[in-house]
């Protein structure tokens, strides 16, 4: 067991002088009656059942405070289990070699499209983000569970701009999954990960001074997160330079993705049904503050009917008293 805000507890070390105060109270009060009271005519100290009754009061409303500051300091304990969990990230090619018209209407339509569709037939619960890549990487959208906000943000996607940094699009979706708690805990094979990024580009690195292809893939593939891409349109690669397939190929297979060359249903089918949710262990704290708080109040409850049952009864006048009152 854990406690949240534990600086709390150290104010049930007030219990044991607040308990000696009422103890010391309750004896100054007994004597103080038997210094002015005349034993002969009025019973000074309580029948044994009344003091029985009076200290258990004292006693509930002690452990009542107790189990209140116990509540305060918010008990909780962790708790393993294993839930359905999916988080992706979907990076889009935003370069002005994405306007090219190979794909109809133009390729980033074609990636907006396949994107389109793949949080339309995402499991229930996935948490879908957006990121758009150029010369400069954007978060459209952190990862959420609302496919609506996902179409909303991918429906803002239109302007293209210079470059293409794909190395740092990974990197940077790599830090979106991870502070969306995808990542954790770490995930022991990219099977078991419940965070995973989905590619859609062109494959033209064109950024030399950003993080390599290659090296995001090896960041990603330390993390177990696969990466799924999807080739658009098939553009030659430079002097020395692997071909956007090839990049492409090599960062899915590295990670344990997938790799497609098109974004038509077909060959989309294979990329949408392995992005699925996994069974991934979740760990989470619960809060007991609610079973100390109800604990507290039932322990009031307990006092307050001790205390009734504390109060001495009325007695009723015995007949001699009740002739004399006549007599008068």
């Amino acid at each position: 067991m854990t406690f949240q805000a534990g600086h709390w507890l150290w104010a049930l070390l007030a219990l044991p002088l607040l308990a000696a105060g009422l103890v010391a109270w309750m004896r100054a009060r007994r004597r103080a009656a038997d210094r002015y009271a005349d034993p002969s005519l009025l019973a000074v100290a309580p029948p044994p059942r009344q003091r029985v009754f009076q200290v258990a009061a004292a006693a509930a409303a002690l452990a009542a405070i107790a189990a209140g500051l116990v509540a305060m300091a918010r008990p909780s304990v962790d708790s393993d289990r294993q839930e359905q969990r999916s988080t992706v990230m979907i990076a889009i090619d935003a370069s002005n070699s994405m306007t090219k018209t190979d794909l109809s209407p133009t390729r980033l339509d074609a990636a907006l499209d396949a994107a389109r569709r793949f949080v339309d037939e995402a499991p229930e619960g996935t948490a879908v983000g957006v990121l758009t890549f150029a010369d400069r990487i954007e978060v459209v959208q952190p990862p959420v569970d609302d496919p609506e906000q996902v179409k909303q943000a991918l429906d803002s996607i239109e302007d293209t701009r210079e470059g293409t940094a794909l190395g740092e699009a990974v990197v940077s979706g790599l830090g979106a999954l991870r502070a969306s708690g995808a990542l954790d805990p770490p995930p022991a094979t990219p099977d078991e990960s419940a965070g995973r990024m989905l590619l859609l580009t062109d494959g033209a690195n064109s950024i030399l001074r950003a993080t390599p292809p290659e090296d995001a893939a090896e960041r990603a593939a330390a993390q177990n997160v696969p990466i799924y891409a999807i080739l658009l349109g098939d553009d030659p690669a430079g002097r020395s330079e692997a071909t956007p397939a090839e990049t492409l190929s090599l960062m899915s297979s590295r990670t344990g993705g997938i790799y497609a060359q098109t974004t038509t249903s077909e060959d989309l089918r294979a990329v949408f049904s392995d992005i699925g949710t996994i069974l991934a262990p979740v760990q989470r704290l619960r809060d007991l503050s609610v079973f100390a708080a109800a604990a507290a109040l039932a322990l009031v409850a307990v006092a307050g009917v001790l205390l009734v049952m504390a109060r001495p009864r009325r007695r009723a006048a015995t007949p001699t008293v009740r002739r004399r009152a006549g007599a008068h």
